[in-house]
């Protein structure tokens, strides 16, 4: 009996994968999407079982390395708990959605984020930075947004061009780390109250830091690329119609890249950028924690979790609490003086349009998509959220 719990034990610990993060070691279940930061004595006893399978050696080991007794058993219902040790078969449906990024090889991918890469995105940088500075007429404007005959089409523009360039840039992330051998999911969520594209690259953090900091660029590294390219096309004087469409391409990626590095409250790009340069593993979480302790009381469980963080969160989240609440706060103002604005003029034309139109005229059509956009803009990040708030209580999301 002692020995097919011994087999039972070290089949299901097997599932792990064991990595050092430079402070803390990393248990993970890749297939599932779990991963847990563990001190060197949780990773000595996880490899044991997986060598042995003998819950005693483990413990004996792991305890020899902490340089003191510890309970084996608890470590394995806490290991039971986070999900580590769930059978196989409860990871299906991830698997499933890894599928279509196995088209691209690794090396195919590798060739965009290569030296001569991170040369072409960094140039694209500087020449996008100095047109802007030495050129004030390409320089975006709020305006540059009603770049087609009426209100009702120039925001269906903006909302495909949005599109296309939101899938660009996760595209990029998705390559990024195919090139390093992550594999990622693609999904529609929420940053605050924006919808958004989102590449989910968890398994990333099985990788050392030095190696993920080009995945977390490369959204950002595409964008200013196609800034580049549309400011230099501008140069070149094109037709009305032609300038006016690169104009509101210039101002869709500007947007793009302020708010990314703006959005540090929303966990944008930059956020798991300075996460990682930083060396921490919940800084998100750690901070909000440290806001709100400041601000208003924790409650008694999130007192408890706040001092099971680790001790680098606590430490940098005492300092990045500042610019998450300026985050907070100009995502607000943004949302106030530039989104709400534009929101209420097309709310307003709609409204007129559907007034003074024939039902089932051209001008009813538009004004009744228009409608249902601004509709759909406000309320979707609302149910994103429920929805994600009850996947993960069921344990199906992060």
């Amino acid at each position: 009996m002692a020995r097919s719990l011994d087999e039972e034990l070290r089949e299901r610990a097997a599932r792990l994968t064991v990595a050092f993060d430079g402070e803390a070691w990393i248990l993970g279940r890749p297939e599932l999407g779990i991963f847990v930061a563990v001190p060197e004595p949780g990773a000595v006893f996880v490899t044991t079982l997986q060598e042995t399978g003998s819950l005693d050696e483990a413990t004996a080991r792991a305890g020899e390395v902490a340089g003191e007794q510890v309970d084996g058993t608890d470590f394995v219902d806490g290991l039971t708990a986070a999900g580590l040790l769930d059978p196989p078969a409860a990871a299906g449906g991830t698997r499933g959605q890894l599928k279509w990024i196995e088209g691209v090889s690794s090396r195919s991918a590798a060739r965009l984020f290569g030296p001569v890469a991170w040369s072409c995105y960094a140039a694209a940088a500087v020449v996008a930075v100095s047109l802007l500075l030495i050129r004030p007429d390409l320089r975006p404007s709020w305006e540059d947004a009603w770049f087609l005959p009426s209100p009702g089409l120039s925001a269906f523009g903006w909302l495909l061009i949005g599109i296309a360039f939101g899938a660009l840039h996760e595209a990029w992330h998705w390559l990024a780390g195919r090139a390093i051998g992550v594999p990622a999911i693609f999904r529609v969520s929420y940053r605050g109250i924006y919808v958004v594209f989102e590449t989910d690259l968890t398994q990333i953090v099985t990788l050392p830091r030095n190696r993920r900091h080009g995945v977390y660029l490369a959204g950002m590294a595409i964008d200013t690329v196609i800034l580049a390219v549309a400011l230099g096309l501008r140069l070149l004087d094109p037709p009305g119609v032609l300038d006016d469409l690169l104009a509101v391409l210039v101002l869709s990626q500007v947007v793009g890249i302020i708010w990314q590095w703006a959005a540090l409250p929303l966990r944008s790009d930059s956020y798991a950028l300075l996460a990682n340069l930083l060396r921490c593993h919940n800084l998100y979480r750690t901070t909000w924690l440290t806001a709100k302790i400041t601000l208003f009381r924790l409650t008694r469980a999130e007192t408890a979790e706040l001092s099971e963080m680790s001790a680098r969160d606590r430490q940098v989240a005492r300092w990045f609490v500042v610019p998450y609440v300026a985050g907070i706060a100009g995502m607000v103002w943004i949302f106030v003086t530039g989104v709400l604005p534009l929101v209420v003029s097309l709310g307003r034309w709609a409204m007129t349009q559907l007034g003074g139109s024939t039902i089932g005229s051209a001008g009813f059509w538009e004004a009744l998509a228009v409608a249902v956009y601004i509709i759909v803009q406000v309320g979707l990040p609302p149910l994103l959220a429920l929805r994600e708030r009850r996947l993960r209580r069921a344990g199906a999301l992060l």
